[in-house]
């Protein structure tokens, strides 16, 4: 309704207030946890979801003296100088929708310094390792590699570009892109984009699908050559997802780590 009162040779109009039903600030949408991920707060690696395959002196543990947030972390050791050695937890059995295509974050702390020779970190591809088919992310020489690997054959294929430098003695987020449609490897460390690549099989000129889809998936180191000194890797937050996934940050107004499933593993389905 509105009423009109005369003023002075001309006519005020006055409309009625109008009110929201609700001024309320809008709710914050709900946290989506990622497709997979593991935070190891369990305290353990749950058997049912991964393995370990260790070589040498090699040790894998989950420990709680060094956790980027929460009480726990994965730690994977190389206790005295070794060569050509590994240390990997395993996953197998991706989402679906997670195969050609794919985003994944894990915060790391790499002391005191990896070796210079190609150290792989992570990878993902085909089962059957160590004969399988993978990209992954490396360090070589202080930087990162970025590689694709075909070890089924009687003969090795690889494609390999580095560049970008691997923090040291401090936890980072590590985040990734790898896509099979084309071959490509994108880097993120903290947020900020440090490195990526394409690659090539270089008897064919073939740049698609050359792991054939992404199944499996390791963390932890393989030595390609020596390691001279001990050095430790740890690992915490793991999470795939189809989308980026960004650090994790605190909510407004805390110091507290909002994590993507506290407490808990998010199973794959």
């Amino acid at each position: 309704m509105k009423t009109a009162l005369p003023l002075l040779g001309f006519t005020l109009i006055l409309l009625p207030r109008i009110f929201a039903a609700d001024a309320s600030p809008a709710a914050a949408p709900p946290v989506v946890a990622p497709l997979f991920s593991e935070n190891f707060e369990s305290g353990r690696l749950d058997p049912k979801i991964w393995t370990q395959n260790v070589t040498g002196d090699n040790v894998i543990t989950v420990q709680r003296d060094k956790a980027a947030h929460g009480g726990y972390a994965l730690r994977v050791s190389c206790p005295a100088p070794s060569n050509k050695t590994w240390a990997f937890i395993m996953a197998a059995h991706l989402p679906d929708a997670l195969r050609s295509h794919h985003f994944g974050r894990a915060y790391l702390f790499v002391t005191p310094k990896p070796p210079d020779r190609h150290t792989i970190l992570l990878m993902a591809g085909t089962p059957g390792f160590p004969k399988n088919k993978f990209l992954e992310i490396a360090t070589t020489s202080g930087k990162w590699q970025l590689t694709w690997v075909d070890l089924t054959g009687s003969t090795n294929q690889e494609d390999y570009h580095s560049g970008g430098l691997v923090p040291l003695g401090r936890w980072f987020c590590l985040e990734w892109e790898f896509n099979d449609h084309p071959d490509h490897v994108s880097v993120w460390v903290d947020g900020q984009p440090v490195y990526d690549s394409g690659f090539t099989v270089k008897s064919t000129g073939a740049v698609t699908d050359l792991v054939g889809g992404f199944t499996d998936i390791a963390f932890g180191f393989r030595l390609w050559g020596a390691a001279p000194a001990p050095f430790d890797l740890y690992y915490d937050d793991i999470a795939f997802d189809t989308k980026r996934l960004g650090p994790l940050a605190p909510p407004p107004g805390s110091a507290r780590v909002e994590r993507d499933v506290p407490g808990a593993l998010s199973v794959p389905r």
